[in-house]
């Protein structure tokens, strides 16, 4: 099995056609960007001149109670040109591999009473020992040697009686009450689609995802609400949110002064501070602002959980990578994963996967399990009936793609994206949420994507916005690296209202409170934020 890229890939900007850092060349083969249904990447970005939408008469589950009047915005009168990225598919029979890089794995009472028996193993391989860490009863070492030597390494460490195990360490790529009334322009929408149930239309931006979402609705707990109680804490601002990506671009306005933690973990070097992780791809941006972006700052976006503290682990090395992409390995999620437990993170996304597992990464995941941290992670972009990996990893909160279908605007559906993994086997797998599914590059219906903030180094959209803003750097964007940091976003709001609640419990409540979508990929259904928060606090009225 071919580890498989979870990494929006493909970007056009103003015509151009443009490779992104961690795509491929654009056409299908390993490492290529892969239009969702076939075809190849490419093509322009700029969208049809905006016309006067039609009234959308969405099916049920698209609309959420009491949704409220936003601020109307106008429209800036020059159509705004916008970056577009695809979801980045990748297929083979393979997997990949960190060169250099093994994983070992010992009973941390074995390791701690055979120390110098352990020493002497890997000094026999001419292997270093990068990095350790815990896992329940276990000590994984990151060990480097010299490439082309990993298996011969393996069979003689794990022939050792102290040795639970020896892997080689596998390549990661990337992979989107009453209810409350916001500033932000991009949720609020623009003239003449800022109206309910999207606030968007196929021809002017918003945040669609949001609103089927019935985020509004959730952050309604932090108002006067039908439990009688106000829960200040309903917007995630005490609840960490670790983003672990290709870092993120902490000059913009809806990341600024987000983050209490920040590093990089690349090919085992942890280099903390803020100057370390910026986010030259856009990825991490991306995802950090859908799980984050500040909400009601009369600017840009809002993110599920607007007032979240975030960590910033960046693991992707910065672009270009060559002709396959950029990578990031197991054993540097493992080590960001578990830096991230250390700081306090109660919701970890991975925006990121392979269609095999890795020894450390399993590792890091578990034990952050164990101590209470919720793991979300994306399902993969390969329209298999299996899930990548760490989402197919126990206990971990699996995201599929949902979207919308608009070919007859007076009844537009949601569906599932079909570029999006499922497990055919189970029922109950995971969630889907608002991925997107556009046809290729050169769409321009703005309900097949997801927009939300970019890097303003990695060649997104910086001029002035629809709101007439400067620096709000965005992107159109698709893919299940979007659709799981909605979940993260919900699972640090159900937090805010509910400490208590463990991985386990979060799991169970984002599954059965799901809307049904009547699709057998759906797992679950689809995230509806409003009703997990609700399911949190005991409300039954949703």
């Amino acid at each position: 099995m071919k580890l498989t890229a979870r990494l929006a890939a493909g970007l056009s900007v103003l015509g151009m056609s443009i490779l992104a850092a961690c795509g491929g060349s654009g056409a299908s083969g390993g490492g290529g960007v892969v239009p969702p249904g076939g075809g190849t990447g490419g093509g322009g970005g700029v969208p049809a001149s905006p016309t006067s939408s039609p009234t959308n008469s969405p099916n049920a589950s698209i609309i959420c109670r009491n949704s409220g009047t936003p601020q109307s915005v106008v429209q800036a009168a020059v159509p705004q040109s916008e970056t577009r990225r695809m979801p980045n598919i990748t297929r083979g029979g393979q997997n990949d591999y960190a060169p250099g890089v093994i994983e070992i794995v010992y009973r941390q009472a074995a390791l701690a009473a055979h120390r110098a028996e352990a020493a002497e193993l890997v000094e026999h391989v001419q292997g270093d020992v990068r990095a350790e860490f815990d896992s329940l009863s276990d000590r994984i070492q990151i060990v480097s040697v010299a490439p082309g030597t990993e298996d011969a390494a393996i069979r003689q460490i794990g022939s050792s009686s102290i040795v639970e195990k020896a892997t080689r360490s596998a390549v990661r790529r990337l992979q989107s009450t009453t209810a409350a009334t916001l500033n932000d322009p991009y949720y609020n929408g623009f003239t003449p689609s800022n109206t309910p149930p999207l606030y968007e239309s196929a021809a002017s931006p918003g945040e669609w995802d949001m609103h089927v979402i019935c985020a509004a609705n959730a952050w309604g707990y932090g108002n006067a609400n039908t439990t009688g109680a106000t829960f200040t804490g309903a917007l995630g601002g005490n609840v960490k949110l670790a983003i672990i990506d290709t870092g993120a671009d902490l000059t913009h306005p809806d990341l600024a002064g987000r983050t209490v933690f920040a590093e990089s973990v690349i090919n085992g070097v942890r280099t903390v501070g803020v100057s370390s992780m910026h986010d030259n791809d856009g990825h991490g941006t991306n995802v950090a602002g859908i799980a984050a972006a500040t909400g009601n700052n009369s600017f840009g976006f809002a993110g599920v959980a607007y007032a979240a503290p975030l960590l910033i682990l960046k693991v992707f090395p910065d672009p270009p990578c060559g002709s396959g992409g950029c990578s990031a390995n197991g054993a540097d999620v493992g080590m960001a994963i578990s830096d991230a437990v250390a700081q306090g993170a109660r919701v970890i996304n991975l925006s990121l996967g392979a269609s095999g597992p890795d020894t450390a990464e399993e590792a890091a995941v578990a034990q952050a399990i164990a101590n209470g941290v919720v793991v979300v992670a994306a399902s993969g972009n390969e329209s298999t009936s299996t899930l990548d990996y760490p989402a197919a990893d126990p206990g971990v909160i699996a995201v599929g793609a949902s979207s919308l279908k608009d070919a007859s605007p007076a009844s537009i559906i949601e569906s599932i994206a079909s570029y999006s993994n499922y497990d055919a086997t189970n029922q109950t797998w995971g969630v889907v949420a608002p991925g997107g599914d556009p046809s290729g590059n050169q769409d321009p219906d703005d309900l097949h994507w997801i927009e939300n903030i970019y890097s303003s180094t990695a060649g997104g959209s910086c001029g002035i916005d629809f709101a007439g803003s400067s620096g709000n750097c965005r992107t159109l964007i698709a893919g299940t690296s979007q659709a799981t940091p909605h979940v993260s976003g919900a699972a640090a709001l159900m937090l805010s209202v509910n400490g208590l609640l463990t991985p386990a419990v979060v799991k169970s409540t984002l599954c059965t409170t799901a809307r049904n979508i009547s699709n057998m990929k759906q797992g679950c259904g689809r995230l509806d934020v409003y009703r997990a928060v609700a399911r949190a606090l005991n409300d039954p009225n949703p």
